[in-house]
């Protein structure tokens, strides 16, 4: 009982406990290669290696799709193409395992030497310079010429080999264990033929994962534990390599067993109690001892774990709890039940809190009411001295509980970090954008007496009759365009920096005659159509943001169209998630490899073009703060299209209030 109790704590434990199932089925793959796998005339999979993982996969919740593949490297291929999961078992060679990983082994290859039962060979010894037999092409080509001057003689199949054994042509044949004591069995020859000891080659086998595919083979290995005992495996090898001959199977025998089992029935009556008695007491010793192994084990683990019966007393703790919790051990000692152990840790102090006693009470009993209803969640406490656990309370088995308790303290520590780090990054960004917001504000002021001294300076050297000559004419317009061009640097920047904190004032907003306004203060070009579709899908988003966004896109199109007309069209449609807005143009269009780069602050595409550089960047980072989206793509046949996307619950939740408010 308690090794039941042990073995379901280590599973629930276990990272493979957390993958029940798959969203997909394990593929795996597999080689004809009778009777370990092979498709059936029916164009089933069977053999070996198939029966064992459909009873690995069925104890971990998995379903497999089986795939045919021709040799052992056609299946490692598979596997490093991704095509396939597993293999089917194998040889796990050195050269295998560079290709995957393997689980645990379910047994081993055996290359063995095989003679004539009365001939003059006895040991491996005896096949000095003898004639042995191999299947052309097979691995026991290789495992023969360990052999010291052995003289091959190849056959094209097993079969072909046993005549020639028995006859005296050869003197030993060297082939796979397992299937060639098969082929003697379905031949009835088995008791004329022995295997000569010790086997010529021995490679254990299991099957291969995917190297990148680490959590399915913990899995794998958890359910190989759990399903897989030499008792089952012995029973397939049966089932699939048949079993040796034995007296039972003669008719005499097996009337002469039977007559002598009833004449021994009276005396075996008689010596029943007597046995019985001292088998009962060597298992009891034997299931003891397992049971120590595994308490030890269990001791090792990284926690405190108390097991409790029926009744929530305590029938065995761990180590670790003794380590851990030194100060509560003599009450489990004196029996104390789950209840009183965790009412204990509250009211001492043990574990922080601010409950009061009924408080407590009242919890512990809701933790004790859920445990036994099967809903185990964790939760995480703290204790006084500044440790932090994972707890659980699980039931194990219908009569036995458990209290698990994991130390997290250094996890808990670094998360508190990171939270600490995260409110002070933002502390430093809240700084930056005052800064960047003083600094533009400081900016303007003497830009703007500089704009209005070159404009005085021209007025009045025109009312002089002052003409400059034409180099200085050529400075003097260029250093009244760079003057504005900083202007609008400084301006950009300042909407930039106020971005996120302005875009959350937000209301409901109709787009279409709202951006009709937009449009006239954007001051189209002559020769440019700006199409506004109506009676688009109503937003909620900030009203002064949306005009800046959407003024910056149309401006966009416009500055930087190739031709002196063309269309702009600006439509929307609405999705279960949000309403996208376009803005497409038939301009020259971007290149794909710069979508990226011109949301960037302060990236331009060509040195020639006139801007500061922040109006996409302005434009992304609004419209993240109010939950969006901006992309661009490719208009047909040319130009560039800017989608925006408005998150569709928010917009539906206030649809609604307004309907409840209506009502």
């Amino acid at each position: 009982m308690i090794r039941q109790i042990l073995l379901v704590i280590l599973f629930v434990t276990s990272p493979a406990a957390a993958t029940v199932a798959m969203a997909e089925p394990i593929r795996m793959t597999y080689e004809e290669f009778h009777p370990y796998s092979f498709t059936d005339s029916a164009g089933e999979p069977q053999g070996v290696s198939i029966d064992i993982m459909r009873r690995i996969a069925d104890a971990a919740g998995y379903e497999v799709l089986f795939q045919p593949t021709q040799n052992p490297a056609g299946m490692l291929e598979e596997l490093r193409s991704g095509a396939a999961d597993v293999t089917s078992l194998l040889a796990l060679t050195p050269e295998r395992l560079a290709a995957g990983l393997a689980t645990e082994t379910l047994g081993a290859f055996e290359l063995r030497a095989f003679v004539r039962g009365h001939g003059s060979v006895a040991n491996l010894g005896d096949l000095t310079g003898t004639t042995v037999g191999v299947v052309r092409g097979s691995f026991a080509v290789s495992g023969a010429r360990l052999i010291p001057f052995a003289r091959l003689v190849e056959f094209d199949t097993t079969d072909d080999l046993i005549l020639p054994l028995l006859t005296g042509e050869i003197d030993a044949v060297v082939s796979a264990h397992n299937g060639f004591l098969r082929r003697l069995r379905m031949a009835e020859v088995e008791d004329q033929i022995v295997a000569l000891e010790p086997p010529l080659v021995t490679s254990p086998y299991g099957f291969v994962v995917a190297a990148e595919n680490e959590p399915l083979r913990t899995v794998l290995n958890a359910a190989i534990y759990s399903s897989i005992s030499s008792e089952y495996l012995a029973e397939v090898e049966q089932i699939w390599f048949g079993r040796s001959r034995t007296l039972w199977d003669n008719v005499l025998v097996r009337w002469g067993l039977l007559i002598s089992a009833v004449m021994l029935a009276a005396i075996l009556v008689l010596g029943y109690w007597f046995f019985h008695y001292r088998k009962r007491s060597a298992e009891l010793s034997r299931d003891r001892a397992s049971d120590q192994l595994l308490i030890g084990a269990l001791d090792e683990v990284a926690a405190a774990i108390v097991i409790y019966d029926d009744n929530l007393k305590a029938i065995h703790w761990n180590h670790g709890f003794e380590l851990i919790f030194p100060s509560m051990v003599p009450a489990l000692k004196k029996g104390a039940t789950m209840r009183q152990m965790i009412v204990q840790s509250y009211v001492d102090g043990t574990i922080q809190n601010d409950l009061s006693d009924v408080e407590i009470l009242e919890k512990v009993d809701l933790f004790i009411e859920d445990m036994r209803r099967g809903r185990a969640e964790v939760r995480t406490v703290r204790t006084q001295d500044g440790r932090v656990f994972q707890a659980r309370d699980v039931k194990l088995g219908a009569r036995h509980f458990a209290s698990l308790r994991v130390d997290v303290s250094q996890l808990q520590k670094q998360q508190d970090t990171i939270a600490h780090q995260a409110v002070s990054l933002e502390a430093a960004n809240e700084d930056l954008r005052t800064f960047s917001s003083i600094t533009a504000h400081d900016l303007k002021a003497p830009l703007f007496s500089l704009l209005n001294l070159i404009e005085f300076m021209a007025e009045d050297m025109e009312a002089a009759g002052i003409s400059l000559p034409p180099e200085i004419e050529d400075n003097w317009s260029q250093m009244e365009r760079l003057s504005h061009r900083m202007m609008q640097l400084v301006q950009d920047l300042l909407v930039y920096s106020t971005t996120q904190s302005e875009s959350h004032r937000s209301e409901m907003i109709e787009p279409s005659p709202r951006l009709q306004e937009v449009l006239d203060l954007a001051g189209p070009r002559e020769g440019f159509e700006v199409i506004i579709e109506a009676d688009m899908p109503r937003l909620r988003v900030n009203p002064i943001a949306f005009d800046m966004v959407m003024r910056n896109l149309i401006v966009n199109a416009l500055q930087h169209h190739d031709r002196d007309h063309g269309t702009i069209i600006l439509s929307a449609q609405s999705t279960d998630d949000a309403v996208m807005l376009s803005v497409c143009d038939d301009g020259p269009g971007i290149p794909e490899e710069h979508y990226e780069q011109i949301f960037a602050p302060f990236h331009r595409l060509s040195a020639s073009t006139e801007g500061s550089g922040l109006g996409l960047a302005f434009i992304k980072k609004t419209v993240e703060s109010w939950g969006g989206t901006v992309q661009v793509s490719a208009a047909q046949p040319r130009g560039t299209v800017f989608t925006v996307s408005f998150p569709q619950s928010v917009a539906q939740q206030d649809g609604d209030a307004e309907q409840q408010l209506a009502g």
